[in-house]
């Protein structure tokens, strides 16, 4: 039996059989449309994702994915490291970028780039920013979907950078701006609201069974994040078949609507609504805080 399921406090139909499962007597799993489905013990199922179709749909199209390694979480504060891009018909590209003399790593970061290694080998940030953005630019040009995982982090991050080295935004690079996007962190929370077990790019590709060699570095993750977006959008049909526009759109509203779920939680916890852009600002260096 799913030794992840809990005893059913009420009788309900089975969700296979359909047969009346008496109070106490089976088991509740999250269901595959939201809420919670009933179970006899041997008809529990083994809790993972739901098959992948053959649906066509914007999984399917020339997929680009966005990551970045930066020296902290500060969007404002902390210097990017380092840009990865990945596409999903050819071979991608990571740009390592010198940040400057007088910072420090936050110790919390898991990338695995050293500033002295961004230093020694890493290219003058306004190249790689430039490049970095032109090749986004390019890309959302098409009218394709970026992937990117975390949005408002990695997107108000470039920003933030761009701002800082008088370089044009992104957002103006863009014939529609940042448009289209695909966040699979946002769509993930959508489509599975209530699976339990954390919500970060490791444990969710875990549980989609793609690859992720590398959880932190930039190059990895990227890859990652667009594969998983592939997953998704064939896991889930109705997903899958948004047009690119709708997908975007409805991305606003999922966000929204996390948020305020999270707050309805954790009163004390204030969440950011807004996506896929936070506030973009370039602020003198801090050292990280403590701890």
């Amino acid at each position: 039996m799913n030794t992840t399921a809990r005893t059913n406090h009420y009788a309900g139909p089975c969700a296979v059989c359909g047969a009346t499962v008496p109070a106490e007597a089976g088991v509740v799993l999250p269901g595959s449309h939201g809420g919670w489905e009933v179970y006899h013990p041997e008809h529990a199922r083994e809790p993972g994702p739901p098959p992948r179709g053959t649906h066509p749909g914007w999984h399917h199209r020339r997929l680009m994915s966005l990551d970045i390694a930066a020296t902290g979480p500060r969007t404002g504060v902390d210097r990017i490291l380092a840009t990865a891009l990945r596409v999903s018909d050819g071979p991608g590209r990571d740009r390592l970028i010198d940040p400057g003399p007088g910072l420090a790593l936050d110790p919390r970061t898991t990338h695995g780039i050293t500033l002295d290694r961004a230093r020694a080998d890493g290219l003058p940030p306004e190249q790689a920013l430039d490049e970095t953005a032109d090749a986004v630019a390019a890309h959302l040009a098409t009218k394709e979907l970026l992937v990117v995982w975390h949005a408002p982090y990695v997107l108000t991050f470039m920003e933030s950078e761009l701002l800082r080295h008088g370089l044009r935004p992104l957002a103006e690079r863009c014939p529609a701006g940042l448009f289209p996007l695909c966040d699979p962190l946002v769509v993930d929370r959508h489509v599975d609201r209530y699976r339990s077990g954390g919500r970060s790019l490791r444990k969710v590709t875990a549980w989609y069974g793609v690859p992720h060699e590398n959880p932190g570095d930039p190059g990895s993750d990227a890859q990652a994040a667009l594969v998983l977006a592939e997953v998704l959008g064939a896991c889930h049909p109705s997903l899958g078949r948004l047009s690119r526009s709708a997908l975007h759109h409805e991305q606003t509203l999922w966000r929204e609507r996390q948020a305020s779920d999270a707050e309805a939680y954790h009163p004390e916890r204030k969440q950011d609504h807004r996506w896929p852009l936070a506030t973009v600002e370039a602020l003198p260096w801090e050292p990280p805080p403590a701890g």
